[in-house]
């Protein structure tokens, strides 16, 4: 594993416990947005293992991605959708309207997070 995919994995490992930690303090909407960012750092682990390039932005990030998965990289079900919808529910967080994030929400999408570390430190092995 290359020294930047290391990194990209660590920080997103350093971002699901932060994103765990404002759940368990009960800070959801910060729980939901920083899981959609778990999940980019590890899709930039994944790209970067794979292509020697790491995409800055999101839309490049998943287009990366998306054509690695129709190449046959082997991605669990689910995980390219989060990437779109964490970004638009970041989005939303980010630029308004401010609106609330449920417990189930920011549950699910920690969930995804923590799916996609996982998967992606499966990956990069």
């Amino acid at each position: 594993m290359s020294p930047e995919t290391v990194n990209f994995l660590d920080v997103a490992k350093r971002q699901i416990a932060e994103a765990e930690a404002a759940l368990a303090a009960k800070l959801h909407r910060f729980a939901a947005r920083e899981a959609y960012n778990v999940a980019l750092s590890a899709t930039r682990a994944i790209i970067f293992e794979k292509t020697q390039e790491a995409p800055e932005t999101h839309s490049g990030a998943r287009n990366q991605l998306s054509r690695l998965v129709h190449e046959g990289l082997a991605l669990p079900d689910g995980l390219l959708q989060y990437l779109a919808d964490g970004y638009e529910l970041k989005s939303d967080l980010d630029c308004g309207p401010v609106s609330p994030v449920s417990k189930a929400e920011a549950e699910q999408a920690v969930a995804a997070a923590r799916d996609f570390v996982a998967a992606a430190a499966s990956i990069c092995e």
